[in-house]
């Protein structure tokens, strides 16, 4: 496929083959993954479609880290949007932003102890927290430690690195839910906030819908989406102040934010340490309740080796985007889903704006037909993850933490 045919000219399937070869794929190749390669490259074909029409270069491109798997927000789905790596749609000064790909602001908190706390304290001073009203910048803080893949958990330290580490470290992991809809400004998702969706373009495309904001709305949202990710920082620190008293604040790092206005990390931690949102060269990884957790030193990759063994050089040198995937910079924040009943995606089935994905499972001869991932169960992956991340050479492990207790209150 020409990369650069004009790609409103190009027929349905052109448009989807040349989306594809815009995806750049570093996961598990898993049942998980195969459904966010599937469902991508209708989001990235919706993308290119749009940023044509408004005079941008129509190479948005995805890479996914290790950690790569679909969305359950449906939204987010339906969108074509997957999880688990790095969006790009510009040099990060073109004033557009897809708003379709809702950042929540979302991260980890990783604190130090001296000694492990009582869980039982940990659980009387969270239902204090529950039963209070905590504040900044004169929002209230909901606790959303409860939601989703949100947690607080404990670990004994095994430090495999000349750092100074305390002997026990806790995760926080929590996003800035109170500023999704518009009650305190702008609002972070379309979906949630009438004010954001009124300020936004509506694009409808042979694909589906995205809705988009540019010039001085798209300035807008960018300086909201700031003060989203400060405020879903200095939360975490409050929250952990409240339960855990004086604690040594080793790193507290976003991974699901827009970084500027053409770059959005979806499930990935950002190791560009020049980055104004990244406070430390330190990265939690987090994998499951019952296996170990782990602290990365990140890196600035990717590497022309990397590129070169992964069999991305050449692509990318013909589509024009070798910068864009030498500054990756990103390294796995969790496990992501898996499906473990997938293990293929055989086809797409359109019909009324619907995508339906025809899957192989792991049984012989057995089809199953999806459209709401949401709906489907799913597991999380364990250290593969983290030997994949060795393997890429994206980071180096500088602890293993061993789990004590995890908190779903």
């Amino acid at each position: 496929m020409d990369s650069t045919a004009i790609v409103s000219n190009l027929q349905r399937a052109e448009l989807l083959n040349r989306a594809e070869s815009f995806i750049f794929s570093m996961g598990l190749n898993d049942g998980a993954s195969k459904l966010c390669k599937a469902n991508m490259k209708y989001g990235l074909a919706m993308f290119h479609l749009i940023q044509e029409k408004y005079g941008f270069d129509p190479k948005a491109t995805f890479i996914s880290s290790p950690d790569e798997t679909i969305s359950r927000n449906v939204f987010r789905w339906n969108s074509g949007i997957g999880y688990g790596g790095k969006l790009n749609w510009g040099n990060g000064k073109d004033k557009i932003i897809f708003l379709n790909v809702k950042p929540n602001c979302c991260g980890i908190l990783v604190g130090g102890l001296e000694e492990v706390p009582e869980v039982y304290e940990i659980i009387k001073r969270i239902d204090e927290i529950k039963g209070s009203e905590l504040y900044h910048n004169n929002i209230l803080l909901d606790w959303d430690y409860d939601v989703s893949n949100h947690f607080i958990s404990c670990f004994e330290t095994k430090n495999l690195s000349d750092i100074s580490l305390p002997p026990y470290i806790f995760f926080i992991h929590g996003s800035a839910i109170e500023l999704t809809d518009d009650k305190h400004g702008l609002g972070l998702y379309v979906d949630k906030s009438r004010t954001l969706k009124d300020s936004a373009i509506e694009e409808i495309t042979k694909f589906g819908k995205q809705y988009i904001l540019i010039d001085s709305k798209a300035k807008e949202y960018l300086n909201f989406n700031k003060k989203a990710i400060e405020f879903s920082r200095a939360k975490r620190e409050i929250i952990a102040k409240k339960i855990f008293g004086s604690y040594r604040n080793i790193c507290n790092q976003p991974h699901q934010f827009l970084k500027d206005y053409n770059n959005i990390y979806l499930g990935s931690n950002c190791t560009d340490i020049n980055c104004d949102f990244i406070n430390s060269d330190i990265f939690p990884t987090a994998l499951r309740a019952d296996i170990s957790a782990y602290l990365f030193r990140g890196k600035k990759n990717l590497s022309e080796t990397n590129l070169k063994n992964l069999n991305f050089l050449e692509r990318i040198e013909n589509l024009g985007i070798k910068d864009i995937l030498e500054s990756a910079n990103l390294l796995p924040h969790g496990a992501g889903y898996r499906f473990p009943t997938i293990k293929n995606v055989k086809k797409v089935l359109e019909y009324k704006d619907q995508r339906y994905f025809v899957c192989e499972l792991m049984i012989k001869n057995r089809l199953k037909i999806i459209r709401n991932v949401r709906e489907i169960q799913y597991e999380y992956r364990g250290r593969d993850i983290v030997l994949k991340t060795l393997q890429l050479d994206l980071g180096d492990i500088i602890a293993r933490l061993n789990p004590v207790f995890s908190l779903k209150l």
